[in-house]
């Protein structure tokens, strides 16, 4: 990971520090891909924050060792994306503040569980058919099986927030009306039907998401994204659902804190259920 190093480095003859970026180049990958990555992983983390020595193009070329043309792409996207202001004839500029934990506007990384919040959802596919085999071994079934399943954007305040792919068995499904499914939780659906969740098992990893999670989350296809992975139990351990979570990137998530002798997960300002 680049590192901003002060003046006290080896002089490269010019006044300015000597940067190796040898170690985030990979030659099987585009440059302007690498050099995106590596100047968004930057401005994400804080380290362009306050200063006015933001690389241009000119810059960028001679860190990398590219061509202008080449260095030019990785700004336009950062721009496009709001973490970098351009103008002609002016140095760019790292805008992104990172957010400290607790500040308002922090979301949750999982499902609110309550009708009634700030949340919306948007139905973008639901019906029969075959289900990722993650999801057909978890309820016993061979990869390849067809289960019922829908795909929902969740927003907040009117911001995209997360993608989820749910599945479940048909005959539970199936009880889902679309209006139900358009404007509620999952959780209050299956409470509201009878079904009672004693149990969730959750993993989290990060992955380049599918097309449909990209469009709608507002990413570019090779953008990475945090992904939540639940099943659902019943009282006998039974599965009811599983569920696959893609979080955007972009939103600030909010602060959780686990009371390790009561074995739970909470928000700060939360009460314990």
């Amino acid at each position: 990971m680049y590192m901003p190093i002060e003046s006290t480095s080896v002089d490269a003859g010019s006044g300015g520090p000597v940067v190796d970026d040898g170690d985030v180049l990979n030659p099987d990958v585009p440059m302007q891909q690498q050099i995106y990555r590596q100047l968004r992983a930057e401005i994400l983390d804080g380290l362009w924050v306050g200063r006015t020595d933001f690389p241009g193009e000119r810059e960028l070329a001679e860190r990398f060792k590219v061509s202008v043309v080449t260095a030019r792409t990785p700004l336009e996207r950062l721009g496009e994306e709001g973490l970098v202001e351009r103008g002609r004839g002016r140095r760019p500029r790292a805008t992104y503040v990172p957010p400290g934990a607790g500040d308002e506007g922090d979301l949750p990384v999982f499902y609110p569980e309550e009708e009634g919040s700030e949340y919306g959802y948007e139905l973008l596919r639901v019906g029969i058919g075959v289900v990722p085999a993650e999801a057909c071994r978890v309820f016993g079934l061979p990869p390849g099986s067809k289960l019922w399943q829908c795909a929902r954007l969740r927003v907040y305040q009117g911001r995209p927030h997360v993608v989820t792919h749910n599945v479940q068995l048909p005959e539970l499904g199936e009880r889902h009306s679309l209006e139900d499914l358009r404007a509620k939780p999952m959780m209050s659906i299956l409470s509201a039907e009878g079904v009672d969740v004693v149990t969730m098992r959750r993993r989290i990893y990060a992955s380049t998401p599918p097309p449909i999670v990209s469009r709608h989350l507002g990413l570019y296809l090779d953008t990475p994204v945090s992904v939540c992975v639940l099943t659902l139990h019943d009282e006998n351990g039974s599965p009811i659902e599983w569920i696959r979570a893609y979080v955007d990137p972009k939103l600030p998530v909010r602060e959780e804190v686990r009371d390790v002798h009561q074995g739970y997960w909470t928000s700060p300002e939360q009460n314990p259920s």
